[in-house]
């Protein structure tokens, strides 16, 4: 009986072993001892959180300077009206400034050209109509009748026996003393039908000068050069003081070529005015486009960073709540 007591105990003390040893293993396996060392992922600050723009993360290039650097666009829009719009993507804009840009210069180089043509052709005409020849003609005719002392006795011998060539009337300055015609018409009044005036207002001017096309078809000092005044004045057969008196009274001659250099001149001066007010509208167009630009860039930037702003106080929050 002792016997089998000692076996009983035995049996159980060798199954306690052997389960403690499965716990024991099972243990070690299934449960871990707790470990003392806390992992630390180091200070986290606010920049941690920061949005990154899709431009700070690109190197900037020179295509993408217009689209973050304000004085840049400025710039770009000064030189090509539109371009920094183009770059931001302000197509609407972009293509306005653009049009305008190239409908007026294509406008300029067509009045401008237009006006040359014009000119040309007006010159043309003074060389078959208007002749300094006729003029100093005219001159001495008009200080002989109105008893006048301006020297015209030396300006009558110097042109005596020539004739106007109506051909080419550029020929006739070589057979004109241009000074001594300014010494006479210093020295010339105007005559009016009942009183003296005051003298010439304008010597004339040497030939082939903008002045001189000028002022040959806008005073009617200069009317006498132009061929059908010659004609019908200052050759005329029956010469009378009053021919060279009534023509100042202020009233329109009836001589046309006069008044057609007038209109001819006109022409293409207005188109040389409508030519340089052209070129102001386009200084505007680059001035607005540049500052357009310059407020486009300058805005978007404003809207980047308020964004980046609030997605800051955002992932703060969320990292606060949780």
């Amino acid at each position: 009986m002792r016997k089998l007591s000692s076996i009983l105990i035995l049996l159980l003390l060798t199954s306690a072993g052997s389960k403690a040893q499965t716990l024991s293993s099972f243990s070690n396996e299934i449960f871990k001892e707790a470990n003392s060392e806390v992992y630390d992922p180091g200070e986290i600050t606010l920049s941690d959180f920061s949005y990154r723009s899709a431009y700070t993360n690109q190197q900037s290039t020179f295509l993408e300077l217009p689209r973050t650097k304000p004085f840049v666009a400025f710039t770009a829009s000064a030189i090509i009206p539109g371009s920094g719009q183009a770059a931001n993507g302000k197509w609407v804009r972009a293509g306005i400034y653009f049009a305008v840009e190239a409908v007026g210069i294509i406008y300029h180089l067509d009045r401008n050209a237009t006006a040359r043509r014009q000119e040309k052709a007006y010159e043309e005409f003074t060389h078959q109509n208007w002749s300094v020849l006729a003029y100093a003609e005219w001159l001495v005719n008009y200080s002989m009748q109105n008893n006048l002392n301006n020297g015209w006795q030396d300006l009558q011998s110097h042109i005596a026996g020539k004739n106007p060539d109506f051909t080419n009337t550029t020929n006739d300055w070589s057979k004109v003393n241009i000074n001594l015609l300014h010494q006479v018409e210093q020295e010339t009044p105007f005559v009016f039908e009942n009183r003296y005036g005051s003298e010439f207002s304008h010597l004339l001017p040497d030939y082939g000068s903008q002045q001189y096309y000028e002022l040959i078809s806008k005073y009617y000092q200069y009317q006498p050069g132009w061929r059908d005044w010659y004609g019908q004045v200052t050759t005329a057969n029956n010469q009378t003081p009053d021919m060279y008196r009534y023509m100042w009274n202020g009233r329109d001659e009836p001589f046309t070529l006069f008044y057609q250099g007038r209109d001819r001149a006109q022409k293409f001066n207005d188109n040389y005015r409508a030519a340089g007010n052209i070129l102001k509208l386009l200084v505007v167009n680059h001035v607005v486009s540049a500052f357009d630009a310059l407020f486009t860039v300058q805005l978007k930037n404003s809207r980047i960073e308020t964004n980046t702003n609030l997605m800051k106080m955002e992932q703060f929050s969320v990292t606060w709540h949780f």
